[in-house]
């Protein structure tokens, strides 16, 4: 096994995106999400533009898990959206919360950091672009003070004995 230090400079920061699906969303996600988060070298995706065996929720789990960054959007309350930022904050998760109305925030997550951007797409992409800046910079701090192991082969570092094998 090979013990590295941050690989920030090795892969591109992932944010997975939390929102309803409805052509509603669709510019908040295309043009104040997505192309706000390219533009500084992160790579944000939505679960419905993803190909995946398992079920939905599974793939959400899953996505969450392996995301650097959680955005989402809380605007209308979605049950389902509240439900996933509730695992992400469990999970101890970078999340980013946004609105189109402040009052979809619910009370115990209005301490947290959020957007609201009233329907302008040019606020959320000015407001988010600061965040995800931000962001950027905390993931580069968490990952310079994690060490990660890659294994290269499991065969090549056992110590078989007449009792056990040890790494």
């Amino acid at each position: 096994a090979r013990l590295s230090g941050s690989k920030m400079t090795d892969k591109q920061l992932f944010a997975f995106v939390l929102m309803p699906f409805g052509k509603e969303f669709d510019d908040v996600y295309k043009i104040g999400i997505k192309e706000s988060a390219a533009h500084l070298g992160i790579r944000a995706e939505r679960v419905d533009e993803q190909i995946y065996n398992e079920t939905i929720l599974a793939q959400i789990y899953n996505q969450i898990d392996i995301a650097d960054i959680i955005i989402a959007d809380m605007t209308g309350q979605n049950p389902n959206v509240f439900y996933e930022v509730g695992y992400s904050h469990a999970k101890e998760k970078l999340c980013i919360l946004l609105t189109a109305n402040e009052s979809d925030i619910p009370f115990d997550l209005k301490n947290r950091r959020h957007i609201i951007y009233k329907n302008s797409l040019v606020s959320l992409r000015d407001q988010l672009d600061k965040e995800l800046s931000w962001a950027k910079e905390e993931c580069k701090k968490i990952n310079i003070s994690h060490v990660s192991l890659t294994n290269t082969s499991i065969w090549g570092y056992l110590d078989k004995t007449k009792y056990s094998a040890n790494a």
